[in-house]
């Protein structure tokens, strides 16, 4: 039986969240043979809009709305007081199925991890419902979204938010707030789309109570024991550390902006939103530079092996769809809410001047 160490966090600062994500990430490169993952269950404090990994992030912000960045790809989510923040890390994408980081696909990662969450919900006889792609739904109103990142070990990071007290449509407000300028672009969802946990209940959930729904959800679904767990001395050190050299200042928020010399530029809906590419040619004949960003789900690794494969490559299509079809023919790259990974040259090409 696999045993995760359970750990819940109320009214925990988003930076600190952060920072135990990047931590358990680094920490199960070398999973203990008491520890085969993390369920981390938490709440942040305030009102706070969450981008994902590849969206270009505002570079001024408003004090009144935090504004932060997940691990993960996928869409910018309401976050904060209000909503419930679940954490999964194991050590690598399969291995609450498998001893083969391989046996499942990256299209079947969130369609195996969402599981837990779905009979959470359903021990309270919520009818709750994963469609695909990255959404959570009762009697078709936005739950819950999902995502995941896997790292360069292999160390999978499944996330997601539930709206717990406040749900989904808060995020026009949100983004008018943090991002006056329009830099993150995000399909709004309606009042009459979304719910949360509080209004189909008819009752409000701690965060307590609903990681302890979390944690018999993922034991009844999953072949795991889920133990509470205090952070030592030495791990809270080392996410405060974290925090301070990877997260305070802004470095990661900012660690993707909009800049200037990537002047060509194209922006194609996708399955999850927006695909959005900037690039800078040389001599109107190869690509000098490129950046992706937008609501698309992919393991970073991948993102920047194409990016890097890509400079210098002839700005014609045929020779882009082979760089981007080779670098995802490798089992442990990934990109999805695209389409068919011959969108990417589609959509590069539409950024490429005539």
């Amino acid at each position: 039986m696999h045993v995760l160490d359970f750990i819940v966090q109320p009214q925990l600062a988003a930076r600190l969240s952060l920072a135990a994500d990047l931590h358990f990430l680094h920490a199960l490169h070398r999973p203990s043979r008491h520890r085969s993952g993390v369920l981390r269950v938490y709440e942040c404090a305030g009102d706070a809009l969450v981008l994902g990994r590849y969206h270009f992030a505002p570079r001024a912000t408003q004090g009144a709305v935090h504004l932060h960045r997940r691990v993960s790809g996928g869409r910018a989510m309401p976050f904060g007081a209000g909503y419930v923040g679940v954490s999964l890390a194991l050590p690598h994408r399969a291995a609450l199925i498998s001893d083969d980081p391989l046996s499942i696909a990256p299209y079947q990662v969130m369609n195996r991890y969402v599981r837990g969450i779905l009979e959470a919900c359903k021990t309270v006889n919520l009818p709750v419902f994963y469609p695909g792609r990255d959404v959570i739904t009762v009697n078709r109103r936005v739950l819950g979204l999902v995502s995941f990142e896997v790292d360069p070990e292999g160390v999978l990071l499944f996330e997601a938010i539930i709206a717990n007290q406040r749900d989904f449509s808060r995020l026009p407000q949100l983004l008018d707030v943090a991002d006056p300028q329009g830099v993150v672009k995000a399909d709004m969802l309606a009042a009459d789309g979304t719910t949360c946990l509080a209004r189909e209940l008819r009752s409000s959930l701690t965060t307590d109570e609903v990681a302890e729904l979390l944690r018999r959800g993922y034991e009844s679904q999953f072949d795991v024991r889920c133990e509470p767990h205090a952070l030592s001395g030495l791990e809270t050190q080392a996410i405060e550390a974290m925090a301070t050299h990877e997260i305070d200042g802004n470095r990661w928020l900012l660690q993707r902006t909009e800049r200037t010399e990537l002047a060509c530029r194209a922006s194609v809906r996708s399955q999850l939103g927006v695909f959005d590419v900037h690039l800078a040619l040389e001599q109107n004949r190869f690509i000098k530079d490129i950046v992706f960003s937008g609501d698309f789900i992919a393991n970073s690794p991948g993102i920047e092996q194409l990016q890097q494969r890509l400079r210098l490559c002839p700005a014609e299509w045929r020779a882009i769809d082979a760089c981007a079809s080779e670098i995802f023919a490798h089992p442990e790259n990934f990109i999805l809410g695209v389409g068919r990974v011959h969108a990417i040259a589609d959509a590069i090409c539409k950024a490429i001047p005539a």
